[in-house]
């Protein structure tokens, strides 16, 4: 994600935005203070942001098992099953 930054694609589809994978649990567990794991957050927040907002005409995030908070807190998670 950090190198589409400035760039444009006609269609981005975004995997693994699962919890543990996004924020990075590694970048979580050196955090030493909750202000520290806020500012991660943000980062993190912002990336995804970033990352998503590079889509001109579609945008698919894709997660398996439990969904990244940063979907969920903005309302955007919705569940939706692959047709049989």
């Amino acid at each position: 994600m950090h190198r589409v930054k400035g760039l444009e694609f006609d269609h981005m589809i975004l995997v693994a935005v699962n919890e543990g994978i996004l924020p990075l649990r590694a970048a979580i567990r050196c955090v030493p203070d909750l202000v520290s794991l806020n500012e991660v957050d943000d980062i993190e927040r912002a990336l995804l942001y970033v990352a998503a907002t590079r889509a001109k005409k579609t945008l698919h995030v894709l997660c398996h098992g439990v969904p990244s908070k940063f979907l969920c807190k903005e309302g955007l998670y919705q569940r939706k099953m692959p047709s049989p």
